[in-house]
């Protein structure tokens, strides 16, 4: 049965998405990419801030539960109006702009993989990719990031950290309140790799050779055993 091809590139902030998203568009010419923050994303609940896409104000727009039944609702969407045979590459998804955010509005752990077993659940007659930047350490990886994207990007983002339920239910505030939540999601975004139920490349966020890794990803692109990559 014709059905759209779909490719997930997800993992921590500055694990390479953006770059390996770019890397497929140039070598498979005619995928739909999709970025994060791109102007009318199909799978985005709420407006970016002018950063990028903290939504450090979801809280005042949705609870837990509105907003998984959004973004349920946005993938069930998309599905119906997907062209058959196109292949549609989502960077920052399915974790970063929906796991991240139900985690931000301090959803339990429980609700959480519930949400992704839902999803999966939807997705199912796709069967869609998931490409996935593991980090080994998660502080070395913020460290890192911090250093990359200068003081700006820091204070950006220790502001937002401060309005999100997650942190405020902690009493937590600044680079410490950061921190934990970096932590903490990155181990559960390794949980959810691990329940990924179609077909998973996971890649080294922070490989020493960059060009290996590229290679691995191109060789699992063109398997004929990946439904939804981009031929």
């Amino acid at each position: 049965m014709p059905c759209p091809h779909l490719l997930f590139i997800d993992g921590l902030p500055g694990s390479g998405k953006s770059t390996t998203a770019g890397e497929i568009g140039r070598r498979f010419l005619g995928s739909r990419i999709f970025l994060e923050s791109h102007p009318g994303h199909p799978l985005l609940v709420g407006v970016p801030d002018e950063r990028g896409a903290a939504f450090a104000n979801i809280h005042e727009i949705h609870s837990v539960e509105s907003f998984a039944a959004e973004a349920l609702a946005k993938f069930e969407g998309f599905l119906e109006t997907a062209e058959d045979d196109v292949h549609y590459v989502f960077e920052s998804h399915p974790m970063q702009s929906t796991v991240r955010v139900l985690g931000q509005l301090d959803a339990p752990e429980a609700r959480i993989m519930k949400f992704w077993s839902d999803l999966q659940d939807r997705l199912e007659f796709a069967k869609p990719g998931l490409v996935y930047l593991q980090e080994s350490d998660a502080r070395q990886a913020l460290t890192d990031i911090i250093r990359k994207r200068g003081p700006s990007w820091e204070s950006y983002i220790v502001e937002a950290f401060n309005c999100y339920p997650w942190t405020k239910a902690r009493n937590l505030s600044g680079v410490e309140a950061m921190l934990q939540a970096f932590i903490e999601y990155s181990a559960l975004t390794d949980r959810l790799a691990a329940s990924w139920r179609y077909p998973l490349l996971r890649l080294n966020a922070r490989p020493q050779n960059y060009q290996e890794r590229t290679n691995t990803l191109i060789e699992w692109l063109e398997s004929p055993a990946l439904r939804s990559s981009p031929r």
